[in-house]
């Protein structure tokens, strides 16, 4: 995880990427995703070490089956993520340097599971039994705990299998929740930009006094008055939304 991450950064430069909200959020998703290659090769090799193998050759005959669907599944991320950055407009922007730093990190996860992961449990990993450890009555109450659980989980899938009834009302209850929660969400990608706000913005010129500046807006709120939709209008004179500064001949409008 520490390798796909840090790889991810050294190439932001490359794509004139910047550490913001956008790409830092993007990390965090895929710090998630980025560890399950790592996993399955691991998780591989012990399984095939519990079978007698030596490090070595169950790394080798790891890699000869698990190295076909850590490709498959990193080029299937890659491809729900790379199409993201080609959108246009606002939503594009906010999706661009989101979606490709997921799309480089899973790429250089792939990589890492191909090369370094195979080496290092090949180095590090060790058959079952062969060391022991001060905490493994810790670990074995863990392992026995999961292994609990695990079997609960097993129960109540092969339940749901044997009885389609069952989960067919328990996929429509979660189908019901899900449509009153995505109706209770607001729906725009940015909530605060999806109000149905508008600021107006009136600078007139350098010279013009702040009575002025009055007059201008008091014509501005009448007409927006007459038209249908806006429910009020807040008007602020001697002060402008764009440089955020006091000035007499500035206003700005924001109104629903």
């Amino acid at each position: 995880m520490p390798f796909s991450l840090t790889g991810t950064f050294a190439v932001f430069p490359l794509l004139r990427f910047f550490i913001n909200t956008l790409s830092l959020l993007g990390l965090v998703l895929a710090i998630g995703t980025v560890v399950d290659d790592a996993i399955v090769v691991v998780e591989a090799v012990t399984a095939k070490m519990e079978k007698g193998m030596p490090p070595k050759e169950a790394t080798i005959a790891a890699m000869r089956e698990v190295s076909g669907p850590i490709v498959a599944t990193s080029l299937t991320l890659i491809a729900v993520f790379v199409p993201v950055a080609f959108m246009g407009g606002i939503t594009g922007l906010l999706y661009k340097q989101f979606a490709i730093t997921i799309a480089i990190s899973v790429a250089i996860s792939s990589i890492n599971a191909l090369t370094l992961s195979p080496a290092l449990s090949a180095m590090l990993l060790r058959p079952p039994g062969e060391t022991k450890s001060r905490l493994q009555p810790f670990y074995d109450r863990f392992n026995q705990a999961f292994q609990r659980v695990t079997g609960g989980y097993m129960n109540m899938t092969g339940l749901l299998t044997r009885r389609l009834t069952m989960s067919l009302i328990f996929l429509l209850g979660l189908t019901v929740i899900m449509g009153g929660l995505f109706s209770a969400v607001p729906g725009g990608f940015v909530p605060e930009e999806d109000q149905g706000y508008f600021l107006i913005n009136v600078q007139l010129p350098d010279a013009a006094s702040l009575q002025r500046t009055d007059a201008v807006t008091a014509r501005i709120e009448s007409l927006l008055e007459d038209i249908d939709g806006i429910e009020s209008v807040t008007t602020v004179a001697g002060f402008s939304l764009l440089t955020a500064s006091l000035a007499p001949n500035t206003a700005f409008f924001s109104f629903p």
